[in-house]
Order: structure tokens, then sequence, then C-alpha cells
């Protein structure tokens, strides 16, 4: 997750429920607090269901909020201000962008819009009464899910949206400090550089490296086994 978002629910009016020996039942039961889960939950919580959510962390938002398509397009917008693409077509080549900007220019940008979004579904969630356990769930059985081996809920019905996470090869170890995947590049300690190697082609990859490519001095190198890039885009 992006670095310095636990903050989000010590400044918050909304308070994460926790209870140490407690069973509750729901009607509905939410794993994933993503734009799956949130519009799951909201809609269940308008038809007058009773409705819990269940997220680890400070991960409200889920992927979707935290290391995916908010924080990433955040970046990009970032990395097209500071490096002057944005300005070039206005003002025109002679546009000088700012040339000691720092990597937590960028991330702190990333971090408060998702610090923003993240405020924004938990005051949505609370409007809804909507109850959220912040935790790890666990099946029990098939009515049950245990939140951190303290919470038992029990529900009438289950949604599961628990979002994606980078895949990780054995033997490549991905430290974030050399070798990245596509979360951990997204973090505050992330140190500047001037070479970077992306390997993969997906829609990610090509993201990130044409993103990087366009800051002042950075060379991005994309390594792919395909022979056409993104092959499923129309040409």
């Amino acid at each position: 997750p992006v670095q310095g978002s636990n903050m989000i629910f010590r400044n918050s009016l909304f308070t994460l429920r926790r209870f140490s020996t407690d069973s509750r039942h729901f009607d509905l039961v939410v794993l994933g607090s993503g734009p799956a889960g949130q519009k799951c939950a909201i809609a269940a919580a308008k038809l007058r269901k009773k409705v819990a959510i269940v997220d680890k962390g400070s991960l409200l938002g889920g992927v979707c909020t935290h290391t995916g398509t908010l924080p990433s397009k955040t970046m990009r917008e970032a990395i097209m201000y500071f490096s002057g693409h944005k300005l070039h077509s206005f003002y025109g080549k002679a546009y000088t962008p700012k040339a000691d900007f720092h990597v937590s220019d960028l991330t702190y940008r990333v971090d408060r819009v998702v610090e923003s979004e993240a405020q924004i579904i938990a005051d949505q969630l609370k409007r809804n009464d909507i109850h959220v356990f912040s935790g790890f769930g666990k099946f029990e059985n098939d009515h049950t899910v245990i939140v951190d081996d303290t919470v038992r809920l029990t529900g009438d019905k289950f949604m599961i949206s628990v979002g994606t996470r980078p895949s990780h090869r054995e033997g490549i170890p991905c430290d974030g400090k050399k070798i990245f995947d596509s979360d951990q590049i997204l973090c505050r300690d992330l140190e500047p550089f001037k070479d970077l190697i992306v390997v993969g082609a997906g829609v990610i990859g090509i993201e990130y490296a044409s993103m990087f490519s366009s800051l002042p001095g950075v060379r991005a190198t994309v390594i792919d086994g395909r022979e056409k890039l993104l092959p499923f885009i129309d040409r």
C-alpha cells in the first residue's frame, strides 16, 4: 500500500469497529472494500439490509484506491505536470520544466489524493450505516467469517471481492529497492534512478515505462517475449 496511508483513519470521523469477543449477524457480509464491494454493500444497505464490510489494515477502498488505478493515474498526471508535457502544448517548446523536483514531489501528490478518496469512501459507508471491520477475514464455515481470529461475523449472504496483487516468481526477490513489483514502484521511499527495465509489456508495464521515461534523464527499456506490444489494442 502507499506509504503514509495509515494516517487516514487516525484523523477520520469514521471509526472502525473492533470487538474482542463479539458475534454479529448480517444480511450481507462483503470481503473487500474496492469498487465492487463498495457498490454491492451500499446497494444492499439502501434496500434496508444489514451490511458489513471486512478489509485488512487501513486499505478501505481496496486495490483500486491504494495500489492500482487511482495512485497510478495520479502519478501519471504528476509526472506529466513536473516534466512539462502538460504545458508544452500551451507554452510551446520554449517552456522549461522544473529541473530539481524529487520523487517525493510525485508521491506527495499520490498520498494526498489517496487519503482524500479513502475519506470519501469512509463517509459514504457511514452515511449508509454499513459496519466496517478492519482485519483479515477467513471463513470458518458456510455462514461464518472470523476477522483476525477475534471477531465472528455470521451472514445470510457473502460477497468475495478481494482484488488482486502482483505475481512474484520464485528466485526473483522483489525487495522494493532494486527490483519492484507494480505496487512497490509507487512507494514513498523510491530513490531517483536513471535507467528502468520493465519486464512484461502488458498494460501496467507499458503504462509505467511511458510514465517514467517522460521524466528528464530517465531511460526506460521494456522486455517482453511477444512479437507485438499490446496485441489486443485496435490498430
